[in-house]
């Protein structure tokens, strides 16, 4: 069923609490043509978004609003995706940018292109897209992301501080979320086999030096048994924690931190000379711990 984004549309949050999404309007930008507005949500999302579907709803879709705008010469098309919650919003984000010119000027996740921009906004993943690629164009698309962004409020969201190390922090750029297989599949796909039938969430980091190169992962389990047999598909120890790296039957060499009975640290190296303990802080804060 298709709405008008002229209206006021109404969301529902996790906790109930309904959340007034305020649209773009013409008095919002001088001589701006809005055309007609669409909303789906339920089983039209599977039919607009077609094989993308699995993917968006894996990170809990809700809703999509598409509207386009004209100014002088230049289209522009704006997508907004209601998440779940803030996290999920990170994870398409996270799988949807490539080569960004220009990161985080729009909050804390955001990538502008040549031809698009994507930004995270509390559970809502904002993308337009410059149809006439003119720089005028991408003028246009920076002011509609900024008025979605201060006309619909939302609380700060920080992705969790993965490993609380200096060495990790010329990687930041390279988290992403993950939190079923349809996102491994897409973004990390040499890890399906470990994560099969198995019920996680997680952060990952992509380390790359000369010495070598690596993926850390903060993953949380259901419980404790869920983790015990991630580990042993790991080909790790659950007797206890393997800060020491262990080479594994795919040739690479994996550690491991456990940080409570439901949350690790994992890592996955080509190098026997660098582990998970590398990337652990002397005394982890209490925050750092309970983060998810």
């Amino acid at each position: 069923m298709k709405k008008s984004l002229y209206l006021l549309i109404i969301l529902c949050s996790l906790g109930g609490k309904a959340q007034i999404i305020q649209p773009i309007t013409q008095s919002d930008l001088t001589g701006i043509k809005i055309l007609p507005g669409y909303t789906f949500e339920g089983e039209n999302l599977s039919d607009y978004l077609s094989a993308a579907a699995p993917l968006y709803l894996e990170y809990g879709l809700q809703k999509l609003y598409l509207n386009e705008y004209v100014l002088n010469q230049d289209t522009i098309n704006l997508q907004v995706y209601m998440m779940v919650n803030s996290a999920s919003a990170f994870g398409i984000y996270s799988q949807s940018v490539t080569d960004c010119m220009i990161r985080n000027i729009f909050g804390s996740f955001s990538c502008v292109t040549p031809n698009s921009i994507a930004v995270v906004n509390g559970p809502l993943f904002i993308y337009v897209q410059n149809n006439t690629g003119s720089q005028s164009g991408q003028d246009l698309c920076k002011q509609l992301v900024k008025l979605v962004i201060d006309k619909n409020p939302q609380d700060i969201w920080y992705a969790p501080l993965l490993t609380q190390s200096a060495k990790a922090a010329p990687f930041t750029n390279t988290l992403r979320y993950f939190k079923g297989p349809v996102g491994l599949t897409k973004g990390l796909p040499v890890w399906l086999d470990l994560f099969d039938h198995i019920n996680f969430h997680m952060y990952t980091m992509n380390i790359y030096t000369p010495e070598y190169n690596g993926i850390i992962a903060r993953i949380i389990f259901p419980d404790e048994i869920t983790l015990n047999a991630f580990i042993t598909k790991s080909n790790l120890s659950v007797i206890s924690t393997t800060t020491t790296p262990v080479r594994t039957s795919n040739g690479l060499y994996r550690s491991w931190f456990k940080i409570n009975d439901t949350k690790i640290l994992f890592m996955e190296t080509n190098s026997a000379n660098i582990s998970i303990k590398d990337f652990l802080p002397a005394v982890p804060d209490n925050k750092w711990l309970e983060g998810d």
